[in-house]
């Protein structure tokens, strides 16, 4: 795969040193043409109802084909917020319970489960802390008890880029009775993931970091047997019922309205889609369906090493020049972010950007990552300014 070539697929990086992806990938120039034509059609001709509902069906597709999962276990919906928030409405939750939650998980995970604590549905929620910028496993064998009914673990860590061992985890939970919800954002489309392989119950991915879409989008992967058993549906919205127009569409019928809908007598559509319960933001659909077939072309494999190549030698440019960092630096660890230490990480931010270099700011920490986009140049560009502007500092 010659990846200085797909550079040219990406605009902004002929202007920008673009080291963000963990905020929001890069857009495509094949993502940005299917929306336009989409969009254009929808000026002149009206909207293309039909062909949305064909990308979600082809998204769900290429989807559960990069995760390792069956089409009928996973669902399109709006962002991972709503997915959070579908998984932990569903859950039947016992009286006197808790939740185990990794500190490195993305705020909406404490958000959502907190609602549960102050609602009173859960008794307790137990967080694993970092360790160095890490969290050790006995944290979770210690705290995952015959109470413990949800163990939430991201798989990346949103600030650290610390890959979790979540087939262990969930071995740990899976012994003791508790479901493993994990937060796949900032790991699909960076290294290959296989969610049946690693145990997972339940899982949430957004769109428009690694997967290179527009953002209004995200996927829920929850596995088939715990449909109507650990977990039940109590809403439903005209698209996640049975006959939906989307099931009419895969059972190959084009009258999709033909039929009347169901109305008092519907009852859940008996996949994921259950939980898909309104219309889709069209344009957005579009594009996450072309960008998942843009990694059809692309060997995950072969991005991989090549981003595993690039973490690696800014990693150890970093520490040759002696800055701190905050994330792992062990190979079985690192993902496509490196996180520096630093009380000043928004004005160091601000500074790159005057020079066309593009990071994060965090709390306590400046945020580079890496994707298959990127190359040594870049790498190159981003040591040679931050110890340039270390060195000018008093």
């Amino acid at each position: 795969m010659d990846f200085e070539k797909l550079r040219s697929d990406f605009p902004l990086l002929s202007r920008y040193t673009y080291l963000d992806t963990a905020s929001s990938g890069a857009m495509s120039k094949q993502v940005h043409r299917a929306i336009v034509e989409f969009i254009d059609k929808w000026l002149y001709e009206g909207e293309d109802w039909n062909r949305v509902i064909k990308d979600v069906i082809d998204a769900r597709r290429l989807f559960s084909s990069m995760v390792g999962v069956k089409e009928d276990e996973v669902a399109l919906i709006p962002n991972t917020s709503t997915g959070l928030i579908a998984a932990a409405s569903s859950i039947k939750w016992k009286r006197g319970s808790n939740i185990v939650i990794a500190e490195h998980n993305f705020p909406t995970n404490f958000n959502v489960f907190s609602s549960l604590l102050r609602n009173r549905m859960i008794r307790e929620i137990k967080v694993a802390r970092y360790i160095d910028g890490r969290i050790p496993i006995e944290q979770y064998e210690k705290m995952v008890d015959e109470h413990t009914q949800l163990v939430s673990v991201d798989l990346v860590g949103w600030l650290t880029g610390y890959v979790e061992d979540l087939r262990t985890i969930s071995k740990i939970a899976h012994e003791k009775g508790a479901l493993v919800l994990s937060d796949i954002f900032h790991a699909v489309g960076v290294f290959p993931v296989n969610l049946r392989s690693l145990d997972i119950d339940i899982a949430v991915c957004g769109s428009y970091k690694w997967l290179l879409a527009p953002s209004g989008a995200a996927f829920l992967y929850i596995r088939r047997e715990l449909l109507d058993t650990v977990l039940t549906n109590c809403w439903t919205g005209w698209l996640g019922v049975k006959d939906s127009i989307i099931e009419r569409m895969v059972r190959g019928e084009t009258r999709l309205f033909e039929k009347p809908l169901p109305l008092l007598d519907s009852q859940p559509a008996s996949s994921t889609s259950r939980y898909e319960w309104g219309s889709w933001a069209g344009p957005t659909v579009i594009g996450l369906a072309e960008s998942l077939r843009f990694f059809q072309k692309i060997n995950i494999e072969s991005s991989w090493r090549r981003i595993q190549n690039l973490t690696s030698i800014l990693i150890n440019e970093l520490v040759e020049k002696n800055f701190r960092i905050f994330s792992p630096i062990e190979k079985d660890r690192i993902s496509g972010i490196v996180s520096l230490s630093t009380k000043n990480s928004y004005d160091i931010a601000e500074k790159l950007l005057t020079d066309k270099i593009v990071v994060s700011a965090r709390p306590g920490i400046l945020r580079i990552s890496v994707d298959f986009y990127n190359n040594e140049e870049d790498i190159e560009r981003i040591t040679y300014k931050l110890t340039e502007m270390k060195a000018a500092t008093p």
